[in-house]
């Protein structure tokens, strides 16, 4: 890290099938579930897969109606597109809780060509592109039929809507971003973010994830893959990360974003930071499209990097948040490659995964769950592995099992891994 300039944590949004920030991590380490039977509204059900089992959906209350996109004039509504919808809402949440000054239009009052925006989302606006099929077929949304009639529906299906919503509801002027790494894309932002402030191009960085992909293609999609669980009678308690019954997830939504900001920048406005950014990486696992590899070298050598240039020994490793998608493979790759990495040390580490909570947010995963690890610093609580019952034998490591528990956490490491291969970890350290 010599040489470049030092990155902190300074603003925390969520929305999440468990509630707002603060709404989410109190009913989280109470050891709630948001995953509830998928009910399709009746205009939807012949799209729907049979026994398309459960999902955990963001609730309305989490969200205003509407936003307004201050460089354009533009009122964004509530059900234009939820995947921008998540990201505003969690992009007001964590400005406030940054306390950035803005000016009379509610724009960031900062120099804003000092302030980047990177923002990701895993596929786009599909629930959007469902609402175009339903409007070829006379079913569309007064809401849909209206942005059809217009003919600006693009922004909401394309990839970077979020990151551009967000971008115009703040008025940045700084590079603006929208990576797409599948279910590593909510990290893969926050690394992108903290290299634009250590390289000096940004002072202030809005970074994050946003996913609604409660749509019948992508359900259905998901159970060819043979990923869901089949647990559809007890959907609160089927997914069961790292059990040894697990069979596989649902599908949640939401959306996470943080304000990064360069050591100087907060110091000089007087912020109270959650963490400073230590180190992140990226790497490629090439085994399968949808799979690991079964030889966890790539996720056990970005482990081990990662913590290099952290300037952290295993042991310093308090928490860990993991993947952990419930599914039978993936959850046996990433604990071996933790096994591998952290040596003897694994015997004294924590690590949960929140999946069993709020289902797995896809491109907002590492987001959603990069906020419950800093909260986890902030509280000193480590949040439970929901639903673990019988931890496979090889998983050496404190899984927190179905209750929280209470831990000083000094240094923290996140992990996320996506189809296609992405595989990204960071590490922080509390402030």
């Amino acid at each position: 890290m010599s040489g470049r300039n030092r990155v902190l944590i300074t603003g925390i949004g969520v929305v999440s099938p468990l509630g707002n920030r603060e709404d989410f991590w109190r009913r989280l380490v109470a050891g709630e579930t948001a995953t509830r039977r998928l009910v399709p509204e009746a205009r939807d059900r012949e799209f729907w897969p049979q026994n398309s089992s459960g999902a955990a959906a963001v609730e309305s209350e989490s969200l205003p109606g509407t936003f307004q996109a201050q460089s354009r004039g533009e009122l964004v509504p509530l059900l234009a597109e939820p995947t921008i919808a998540y990201a505003l809402a969690a992009t007001l949440e964590a400005v406030a809780d940054a306390r950035l000054e803005l000016d009379s239009a509610g724009r960031l009052a900062a120099n804003r060509q000092r302030v980047g925006c990177v923002i990701g989302t895993s596929k786009g606006g599909v629930r959007t592109l469902h609402e175009l099929m339903l409007a070829e077929r006379g079913r569309a949304t007064p809401v849909l039929k209206e942005k059809v009639d217009a003919g600006n529906w693009w922004p909401m299906i394309a990839p970077s809507g979020p990151a551009s919503a967000v971008s115009s509801l703040l008025g940045t002027e700084g590079p603006l971003l929208s990576p797409v790494a599948a279910c590593a894309t909510g990290l893969m932002s926050l690394v992108r973010a903290a290299e634009l402030i250590q390289s000096g191009v940004c002072d202030v960085v809005v970074a994050g994830s946003s996913d609604a992909s409660l749509s019948p293609a992508i359900v259905a999609s998901f159970r060819k893959l043979g990923v869901l669980s089949k647990c559809h009678d007890e959907p609160e308690s089927a997914i069961r990360p790292f059990d040894k019954d697990r069979d596989g997830f649902f599908v949640g939504e939401g959306a996470g974003v943080f304000v990064l900001e360069s050591e100087d920048h907060a110091r000089q406005r007087g912020a109270k930071p959650y963490a400073e950014w230590l180190a992140g990486g990226m790497v490629a696992d090439t085994f399968a499209m949808t799979k690991l590899s079964d030889n966890p070298e790539a996720l056990s050598w970005l482990i081990s990097d990662v913590l290099r240039r952290s300037k952290l020994a295993p042991g310093d490793i308090d928490y860990l948040s993991l993947h952990g998608t419930a599914t039978r493979m993936n959850d046996v790759c990433e604990m071996r490659a933790v096994n591998r990495s952290f040596g003897n040390a694994r015997h004294q580490l924590a690590g949960s995964s929140i999946k069993g909570a709020i289902g797995h947010l896809l491109g907002a995963a590492g987001s959603v769950e990069f906020a419950a690890m800093l909260l986890t610093l902030r509280d000193g609580m480590l949040p439970p592995t929901a639903n673990l019952q019988n931890p496979e034998d090889e998983f050496e490591i404190n899984l927190v099992p179905k209750e929280s528990q209470q831990r000083s956490v000094d240094h923290a490491m996140k992990l996320s891994l996506g189809f296609g291969g992405h595989l990204v970890s960071a590490a922080v350290r509390r402030c």
